[in-house]
C-alpha cells in the first residue's frame, strides 16, 4: 500500500542523494569521539582532526546491511510491535521537561508525571510504545534520571520501550536493565532515538551511545534536522541536502559497528522565524520535511520516523488542532513507519499536557482509522441485502449492520457528536473540562501489568545501587 501524499520524481531524489554524497566527500561530519574516530580508521576512512569524509561506496555498503523490516519484542509478547513495510507505530511526546496546565501556567515535570504518563500510555488504545523520556523529571539528578524514567516505563507498562541515548552510561543502564527482563539483547528488545547536531555534526554522548546500541544490536533512530535559516539553509532543498547527509553519515558508523544493526531513518526541519531567532514548529514546512523523509526512507529501503501531534499553542485551541491533526495526518498518508510526539505536546516540544495528550489520543485513533484499507470482500458489497430492501432505505435493524455497528466507523472518546441542542444541554462540553474527567477514569481504571517478582526485585535493586541508595 503506497501512503504517499507527495510523489517525487526519481531524478529529485537521486539529486538529493548525489549532493548529500558530495557533503560526505568533501565537506564530512563532525563526529567528537575518538573510539568513533578510531572504527572509522580502522576502515580506511579519511579523517582530519573530527571530521569524517565518506565515499558512495562507504554509504551504500552500510546501506545495503540494514534490514527492510524487524520486529521489537515487548515484555507482553502480545504487544511487541512491528517496524517496516505498512506499519505505522506511535509514541507520545519526548524530552519536555515542563507541564502545561489547563490554566495555561507552566511547571516543572516531576517524576511523578512520568507514572501518570506511564499509566496513560498503558491503557492507551491507539500507542504503541513509551517515549525514554515522556517528560524530563527536574526533581531528581539529572545523570541519574534515565534510571528512574526506565524503572518506571518497565514495571507500569508491558509495551515495547526506548532506551536512553542521554550518554553513553545511560545506553549501558538500559541494556543491564532489558538484560534483566528479557535474559539477554540478542533480539530487538528496545529502540533508541541518536540526534545530531546542525549543521553536520554528532554530540559525543550521542555518537557513545550509537555506538554502545549498534555492538548489542538493539534498533537505533538516526535523526537529523537544521533550522531553515539559522542552522541550516533556509531553502527545504538545502536542509534535506544536509539533514540527509548527516544521517547517512550516524546510518554508516552504526553499520560498520555491527552490520544489519535495525535502524530507523529520520529528517526534519523547521523554519526560523526570522523576526526573533526562534525555533518554529508545526509549520506547513514542517509538514513538507515529514512528507519528504517517508520518500528518502522508501529510496533508502530503510523504515523512516516522523514527527507527530506538535504544535505552537499552548493550549487545547483550534491552533493546537489544525498544528497537531496536520502533522499527524501527513505522515500518516506519506508512510511514515514511527512517530514520537504522537500524544501530549505543546510549544515546540517544550511542554506536555495531560488535556492534550487525550486530545491527541483521538487524533491517532483517527489517523489509524484513516490508513485501514477499504473492505471490498462480498459481505461489506452486501448486494443481496441492498437487493432485497430496494428502495426501503432502512438498513438500520439489519443483521449485517447490528454486526458491524460497533467496529465499522471509528468512535472518539473526546470529540463530541451530537446535535445542537443536546450540545448546549453537554456539562461539560468544554473539551478541557471533558479530558480532565476522562483522565479521572484513566488514572482509576489502570492496573499494574504483571511481572516476575524477582525480576522487580532485580530491577529495583540495580537502580537504587546505581544511585547510590
Amino acid at each position: 500500500m503506497n501512503r504517499a501524499i507527495t510523489n517525487f520524481d526519481q531524478k529529485i531524489l537521486d539529486s538529493i542523494h548525489k549532493y548529500s554524497l558530495e557533503l560526505l566527500s568533501d565537506t564530512g561530519i563532525r563526529f567528537p569521539s575518538e573510539k568513533a574516530l578510531g572504527i572509522f580508521r580502522e576502515h580506511d576512512f579519511r579523517t582530519d582532526g573530527e571530521m569524517v569524509f565518506f565515499q558512495e561506496k562507504d554509504i551504500q555498503t552500510a546501506l545495503d546491511t540494514v534490514p527492510s523490516v524487524f520486529t521489537i519484542k515487548a515484555r507482553n509478547p502480545e504487544k511487541d510491535i512491528r517496524i517496516g513495510g505498512d506499519s505505522y507505530m506511535m509514541a507520545p511526546g519526548y524530552g519536555p521537561p515542563f507541564i502545561i496546565e489547563p490554566s495555561g501556567e507552566k511547571r516543572n515535570a516531576l517524576l511523578d508525571d512520568v507514572h501518570k504518563f506511564c499509566k496513560l500510555v498503558q491503557t492507551s488504545k491507539y500507542l504503541d510504545f513509551n517515549s525514554s523520556i515522556v517528560v524530563q523529571p527536574t526533581e531528581v539528578p539529572q545523570e541519574t534520571a534515565h534510571l528512574d524514567i526506565l524503572l518506571a516505563t518497565l514495571l507500569m507498562t508491558d509495551k515495547p520501550i526506548m532506551g536512553s541515548s542521554s550518554s553513553e552510561i545511560a545506553a549501558r543502564d538500559s541494556l543491564k536493565l532489558a538484560e534483566m527482563v528479557w535474559d539477554n539483547t540478542d533480539e530487538p528488545v528496545m529502540i533508541s532515538l541518536v540526534d545530531s547536531l546542525s549543521p553536520l555534526q554528532y554530540a559525543a554522548e550521542m555518537v557513545d551511545s550509537l555506538m554502545v546500541f549498534a555492538k548489542a544490536g538493539q534498533p537505533l533512530i538516526v535523526h537529523s534536522s537544521c533550522s531553515l535559516g539559522s542552522t541550516g539553509p533556509i531553502t527545504i532543498a538545502g536542509s534535506l541536502v544536509i539533514s540527509n547527509a548527516t544521517t547517512l553519515a550516524g546510518i554508516c558508523l552504526a553499520q560498520l559497528i555491527n552490520p544489519g544493526t535495525p535502524i530507523v531513518y529520520g529528517l526534519g526541519g523547521s523554519p526560523t522565524e526570522m523576526k526573533t531567532g526562534g525555533y518554529v514548529n508545526a509549520s506547513p514546512e514542517d509538514a513538507k520535511h515529514t512528507a519528504i523523509v517517508t520518500a528518502l526512507g522508501r529510496y533508502y529501503n530503510i523504515p523512516c520516523r516522523s514527527q507527530g501531534a506538535l504544535t505552537e499553542s499552548f493550549c487545547l485551541d483550534y491552533q493546537a488542532g489544525m498544528e497537531s491533526a496536520m502533522m499527524l495526518t501527513t505522515a500518516a498518508l506519506s508512510g511514515a513507519n514511527l512517530s514520537l510526539h504522537a500524544c501530549g505536546t505543546y510549544g515546540s516540544m517544550l511542554g506536555m499536557s495531560y488535556e492534550k495528550f487525550i486530545a491527541d489520543e483521538d487524533l491517532c485513533g483517527a489517523v489509524k482509522k484513516l490508513m485501514q484499507p477499504v473492505e471490498f470482500t462480498d459481505d461489506a458489497f452486501a448486494m443481496d441485502m441492498i437487493k432485497e430492501l430496494g428502495t426501503s432505505g432502512n438498513y438500520l435493524m439489519e443483521m449485517h449492520t447490528l454486526k458491524r455497528c460497533r467496529s465499522e466507523f471509528f468512535i472518539p472518546d473526546l470529540n463530541i457528536r451530537t446535535i445542537h441542542n443536546k450540545w448546549l444541554e453537554m456539562e461539560p462540553r468544554d473539551n478541557v473540562e471533558r479530558a480532565a474527567n476522562i483522565l479521572v477514569k484513566r488514572f482509576a481504571e489502570y492496573e499494574k501489568p504483571e511481572i516476575d517478582p524477582d525480576i522487580e526485585k532485580r530491577l529495583v535493586q540495580y537502580v537504587n545501587q546505581r544511585k547510590g541508595m
